[in-house]
């Protein structure tokens, strides 16, 4: 979710984008914010407090400063793992602006925020769950699932792609916020959230078994052609 939709409803020229990274003993939700033409004039008239028209690093850290105070306990409800029955707490919080300074003017400003969670107790063996909150106007939703587990399912992301992480060949999901349905007792409801379920890999699913089979298929192999020949 963009943290600015709470101080402006009304925008229309910017980009939101989430990147969630989750392992498991900790999440990463990082959110990315561009704001053009009159929305990034209103950004800085909001960063401009005493009104002349010129926005400086002072005035940018001041609102930095309250914006987190104040939203920081807001964060927490931003992302539930397993339903909420594991615990996040938050680690650190961090928020850049890039371009920010200077007249009040229409170029393009850019915010970054990075939100740091702890979970306890980690994630073990078994299924879970990652739920994410979303908004229409997030245009990329990015997921990374942890190492050696396996997607079951994702719903609340329109036109989803997964691809295997470069990193460590994990699961990454990437699409567009939309909409998730879900049964509360005999209704249907709906909400604005990615909710994606995944399991760990078992022994026998790693891409390293296969091979491991054959290998020691082969020495077998060797080993009874060298007993029968001394026989």
């Amino acid at each position: 979710m963009s943290l600015f939709l709470l101080v402006s409803q009304a925008m229309a020229a910017a980009v939101y984008e989430n990147d969630v990274q989750l392992e498991k003993d900790s999440l990463k939700l990082t959110i990315l914010e561009t704001y053009n033409l009159t929305d990034a004039t209103e950004f800085r008239q909001s960063l401009d407090s005493d009104n002349n028209s010129i926005v400086t690093e002072l005035e940018v850290s001041s609102f930095k400063k309250s914006y987190l105070a104040s939203r920081s306990p807001q964060f927490l409800d931003y992302v539930k793992v397993d339903e909420g029955n594991i615990t996040l707490y938050i680690d650190s919080v961090s928020m850049d602006l890039y371009n920010a300074t200077g007249n009040v003017t229409q170029a393009p400003l850019y915010v970054n925020t990075t939100i740091n969670y702890g979970l306890t107790p980690y994630l073990g063996a078994g299924d879970h769950s990652l739920w994410i909150i979303g908004h229409p106007l997030i245009e990329r939703m990015h997921i990374s699932l942890p190492k050696d587990t396996i997607l079951v399912s994702n719903d609340g992301l329109e036109n989803v792609t997964t691809m295997k992480s470069l990193r460590d060949d994990s699961v990454e999901l990437e699409g567009k916020s939309g909409i998730r349905s879900f049964m509360v007792g005999n209704r249907s409801t709906f909400e604005y959230a990615a909710d994606v379920e995944f399991r760990e890999r078992k022994f026998y699913e790693h891409n390293y078994v296969l091979p491991l089979l054959l290998g020691i298929e082969l020495v077998l192999i060797v080993f009874a052609i060298s007993i029968k020949r001394k026989r």
